[in-house]
């Protein structure tokens, strides 16, 4: 399954990790430490400097990526489970 994240980003959810909220993230210490970790690695990508709600993380390939996002977290889970009903429903269709 996909879901758009903001601009032109989608991501695919058997990559997901957790999507959480970005002022929840930033709170925690441990959190900081795995954003430099990832900033570090240019692992990290901020969809827009103005707007941060969300951040996802995923692996990909066996490494961790983070995408901040301006779209909020309860957004992205609706739009992933709205794309699985929808591709459930269109194949029973068939």
């Amino acid at each position: 399954m996909f879901a758009h994240i903001g601009e032109d980003y989608v991501i695919n959810s058997a990559e997901l990790l957790v999507i959480l909220s970005w002022d929840s993230f930033v709170r925690s210490e441990d959190n900081l430490k795995i954003l430099e970790n990832l900033k570090a690695q240019d692992r990290i990508v901020v969809i827009n400097d103005d707007i941060k709600k969300s951040i996802i993380i995923l692996e990909v390939d066996g490494r961790m990526y983070g995408i901040i996002s301006p779209v909020s977290p309860g957004t992205i889970a609706k739009r992933l489970l709205n794309f699985n009903l929808y591709f459930e429903n269109y194949l029973d269709q068939e």
